[in-house]
């Protein structure tokens, strides 16, 4: 008989991750003016989670918080709040990839922003 794959947690199955709760956690980074290279470098760290063993992958979280993105208070509170809901390996790769879209995410409503500051304001030309 095989072995039950594992599954993942709650949080991880919530069909707003990559949604509604995505764009809140957006919402919360903008407003504490983090920089968009500064989630680069975030979604650069966390392929090193890739594969890990959830006791690991958390402990390298917090790690994260409270060296590297010590300096962006919203970064590391995020990557606090998300070790704690990490229960099964299946999770680990879920966050990655939910904070690597994060990322993607923000660098698009960026250029977005930039290309309508370009357009002409009002109405007909």
């Amino acid at each position: 008989m095989a072995a039950a794959r594992p599954q993942a947690s709650a949080p991880f199955v919530n069909r707003e991750l990559n949604g509604e709760q995505l764009l809140d956690e957006l919402s919360e980074l903008r407003n504490a003016q983090i920089a968009q290279k500064h989630l680069e470098d975030l979604a650069r760290a966390l392929h090193e989670l890739e594969g890990r063993r959830v006791a690991e992958a958390v402990l390298q979280l917090k790690q994260l918080a409270s060296n590297r993105f010590a300096g962006q208070p919203a970064i590391a509170s995020l990557l606090v709040r998300w070790s704690t809901k990490l229960k099964s390996e299946v999770d680990v790769g879920l966050l990655v990839g939910h904070l690597e879209r994060l990322a993607l995410v923000s660098a698009l409503l960026g250029a977005f922003r930039r290309g309508a500051d370009r357009l002409p304001k009002g109405g007909r030309a």
